[in-house]
């Protein structure tokens, strides 16, 4: 079974949204369709449905006999993403994550077993184990095997994450290479103070979660080394987990809020030293609000 032609729209559309939104492609960026389906891999037909998709919501406009043209990269993408349907893929993925959290299914299983628990078909099988792995939620084993391997559901590596996080991601802030993007730190404050003035409730895990990893890959991508970049991603692919099951822990919403927006005030004003300090505090309070590992199914994450 390969992905549905919907499943791939989806897919397309989610990817150029996302693009649009934190600035990767610029306003005014001449969207062009054999330069996308050759970024993609994916025919044209896909790649206009994405294009049309996005012009009906305003991210790109269409000009006669020139094609598609990023329309517009401020908030209007994140409220956008935020509205877009799971995919059956990450719906599958979601629900074989929470089994796992749950304990309902056992740390090493084979494809077969994976295949008939989900009522899948053996090439999205595959797809879907992939798609984990580069989660990093399971490795593959000798022959037909997978294995879980122990993300972020216990104290132990909840507090390993964090170790590892008050590492890299200073470090990254006081690199040499490290150069400050006013406009996407601009965007991220704008958001930042909605949630802050805002009740909690008008606003949805995935939209919190989406916008605290936001923030990080910003400072990371600042540092402009690929290493503390890639880092950075994937401790964030790990949290998501916790999204997965519905277990983003809100009780540090707005000081989280605020202790970004500290960070980026030191960035504002150059001084790295202090950003990185405010950083190294932030994370530490996040480390030390820790989530609640007592079973599975309690599981709680902090931003």
């Amino acid at each position: 079974m390969t992905v549905s032609a919907s499943d791939l729209q989806l897919q397309l559309v989610r990817q150029l949204a996302q693009a649009i939104s934190d600035g990767t492609m610029k306003k005014g960026e001449h969207l062009r369709e054999t330069e996308l389906c050759r970024m993609f891999e994916v025919s044209r037909s896909p790649v206009r449905a994405a294009l049309s998709r996005l012009e009906e919501v305003g991210l790109v406009k269409k000009e006669a006999n020139r094609g598609f043209f990023v329309a517009d990269a401020s908030d209007r993408g994140k409220v956008f993403l935020a509205s877009l349907p799971k995919t059956d893929d990450e719906q599958i993925k979601e629900a074989i994550a929470k089994d796992w959290f749950d304990g309902q299914i056992d740390q090493e299983v084979s494809e077969g077993e994976v295949r008939r628990r989900y009522g899948l078909g053996r090439l999205t099988t595959q797809r879907i184990l992939n798609a984990l792995a580069d989660d990093g939620i399971v490795s593959r084993m000798p022959g037909y095997g997978w294995q879980f391997e122990q993300t972020l559901n216990s104290m132990q590596t909840h507090d390993e994450s964090y170790d590892f996080r008050l590492v890299i991601e200073p470090s990254g802030i006081l690199s040499a290479t490290f150069q400050y993007d006013a406009t996407a730190g601009a965007n991220l404050r704008k958001s930042h103070k909605e949630i802050i003035v805002g009740r909690e409730t008008e606003w949805t895990a995935a939209q919190l979660f989406s916008l605290d990893a936001d923030f990080h890959e910003f400072v990371a991508k600042c540092a402009q080394n690929r290493y503390i970049l890639h880092a950075v991603r994937q401790q964030n692919r790990l949290r998501r987990l916790l999204e997965y099951n519905s277990l983003l822990n809100t009780g540090r919403l707005k000081a989280s809020c605020l202790e970004h927006l500290s960070i980026l005030d030191a960035l504002e004003k150059g001084d790295c030293a202090a950003a990185a300090g405010a950083m190294m505090r932030h994370l530490q309070a996040a480390k030390d609000a820790g989530p609640n590992f007592r079973n599975k199914s309690s599981v709680r994450g902090s931003v």
